[in-house]
């Protein structure tokens, strides 16, 4: 073929792409050309119109705005009264956990016919008003001086850049608010007009359609009334073409189940006349450290959480304490090492916690309680307890509606360690098997998240291919595969940038749709300095910075440097 020859090929496959991209309705149910290998790709069964987005954090609202650029009618819904998801910061704190855990399968009551409205007021059924809104949004877990403990150039949505002169570790103040321009730039902020989202919206019930297709989601708003004092709580149902899920990692506190700590966990703390505040309670309730000035404070725990609020605390508090199991340390995550480091000089480290003897009294505080250790030491004189002891995936809505309809066990179990999560039947494209109307998001959303949230709407619109079903569980179960099923993953991270890559550009040059290019490798550079100046001064080397390149079949379960980069740390 000649120069010329060439030269009109190349416009002629730029054209197609830009027009085919440009076409406002992808009404596809099988791919192009499908007619010529129909069994070759997975088929809808109707066309995807309208698209739930729950969850407005970076992942949903990234989401959201990638779907209605496709032209997808969407809705997102959040139960907090805003966008920014975990990095929303409220001087509110969260209802009380339970103790022992809230079983996984606990639905929330729903009234017997739905549309439904009801008013609260103050007291009504012994609630407060405070305590219903507390409960309905589930104040974020963050405090006021937490810093990520990620670089910028990991964190950070591209249409929303950080300031030039930004420092190294970045404030959740600050993460939030890039969150918020982020959602204000596609109009997705809560005091945009828009019918695109809904805040202060919790989804209650996930279920598929009387026909089989599509989804229905049960949902409920709480709003505030002022005159008089009341809470208006709705619901409704809407009906969905598909559904994609972004309610991140830290739906759930986990506490420990220790003998006698249920009873330690009844007494409020003696210098508060909050009803709120314990003695006993986990660490997504600390906000400030002034209240532990002068306190001996035990810290259960010693992920992310647990480091970073001792060392708050350290400067006011009288002694602090870290609790921790047995570690074989050259085994555990470099995370974990690095949470360890953490702690300030100054904290005494104690062994794992037997039991917890009965109180003498319930009215006066924990200091005269014994805490005995599995090493048959005694502490006393602890004023106040902190179980940063992680969280766990919970989400009914969705863990009721895959059982019922697909006999399948969305969450896996915690593990000893930290309590992670495990999305089971979920492709490497977030998909579910055997349902891809039902998508997840499961990677970093600052990173990997345009990759994935692209792909799906090029999948829901008809301008990308899945593989038929067989296809699916085949990847889904080979060794390739296994690192979207566990925590962090266990194979390199970084060869899932590539893939996507691959797989979203061949797609876009046979049916339309922009190119997308790998992660900078300036991000690259950057990324290595800070991880090896922050976290440990090998985490990433010579040898490892490029490792993904050319591995063995036999490597690909191998645990990867690069997992941070794509995948959402979950050791808070």
């Amino acid at each position: 073929m000649d120069r010329l020859s060439r030269l009109a090929v190349l416009l002629l496959a730029i054209y197609t792409t830009i027009t085919v991209a440009d076409q406002p309705e992808q009404t596809v149910f099988g791919l192009p050309g499908a007619e010529q290998d129909s069994g070759k790709w997975y088929k809808f069964n109707s066309p995807i119109k309208r698209v739930a987005v729950i969850g407005a954090g970076p992942a949903g609202i990234q989401a959201a705005a990638t779907f209605v650029e496709h032209n997808f009618t969407v809705r997102l819904f959040d139960r907090a009264p805003g966008p920014g998801g975990n990095w929303l910061y409220s001087d509110e704190i969260p209802v009380r956990e339970p103790y022992p855990d809230a079983p996984v399968n606990e639905e929330p009551w729903l009234p017997e016919r739905i549309p439904a409205t009801k008013y609260y007021n103050d007291r009504d059924d012994d609630l407060t008003l405070d305590h219903r809104w507390r409960e309905h949004w589930q104040p974020r877990s963050i405090w006021n001086s937490l810093h990520t403990n990620s670089p910028a150039v990991i964190t950070e949505l591209k249409q929303a850049p950080y300031p030039p002169d930004h420092s190294w570790v970045i404030s959740a103040h600050t993460i939030g608010a890039h969150v918020r321009a982020f959602a204000s730039i596609h109009k997705l902020n809560a005091n945009d007009e828009s019918s695109v989202h809904s805040y202060s919206t919790r989804v209650e019930k996930l279920s598929k359609g009387q026909d089989g297709n599509g989804w229905t989601l049960t949902l409920k708003n709480l709003k505030k009334l002022e005159e008089p004092a009341r809470l208006k709580a709705t619901w409704w149902t809407e009906d969905f073409d598909a559904v994609f899920v972004a309610t991140g990692p830290y739906t759930s506190p986990h506490v420990p189940e220790i003998d006698g700590l249920q009873e330690w966990t009844n007494v409020h703390a003696v210098d508060s006349e909050e009803e709120s505040r314990f003695s006993v309670y986990h660490s997504r309730v600390y906000r400030r450290p002034e209240r532990y000035t002068g306190k001996n404070v035990l810290v259960v725990g010693v992920g992310t959480s647990g480091s970073e609020i001792a060392r708050d605390i350290a400067p006011l508090a009288n002694k602090v304490y870290a609790s921790h199991k047995k570690y074989d340390w050259d085994k555990l995550h470099p995370f974990q090492r690095r949470s360890f480091n953490r702690f300030p000089v100054e904290t005494e480290f104690i062994p794992e916690i037997s039991h917890f003897e009965p109180l003498p009294s319930l009215d006066n505080g924990i200091k005269d309680g014994k805490i005995v250790l599995v090493n048959g030491t005694i502490l006393t004189n602890i004023d106040e307890i902190i179980l940063a002891t992680g969280y766990k995936r919970t989400n009914p809505f969705h863990r009721s509606a895959l059982n019922e309809t697909f006999d399948v066990e969305a969450d896996a179990p915690p593990s000893d360690v930290f309590t992670g999560f495990a999305l089971k039947n979920v492709h490497w494209t977030g998909h579910f098997i055997p349902d891809p109307t039902l998508a997840f998001t499961t990677v970093r959303p600052w990173t990997l998240g345009e990759y994935q949230y692209y792909g799906q709407a090029k999948v829901w619109e008809g301008t990308a291919h899945l593989p038929n079903e067989k296809e699916l569980w085949a990847q889904y179960n080979s060794t390739r595969y296994n690192y979207f099923r566990g925590l962090f993953g266990t194979g390199p991270s970084e060869a899932i940038v590539r893939q996507y890559v691959t797989w979203l550009n061949n797609e876009s040059l046979e049916n339309g749709g922009r190119l997308v290019g790998p992660w900078p490798v300036q991000n690259r550079e950057v990324f290595a300095y800070y991880a090896n100046q922050e976290w440990e001064g090998s985490y990433i080397s010579k040898d490892n910075f490029t490792r993904f390149e050319n591995l063995p079949a036999n490597q690909w379960t191998q645990k990867d440097i690069w997992d941070i980069s794509v995948f959402e740390d979950e050791f808070w």
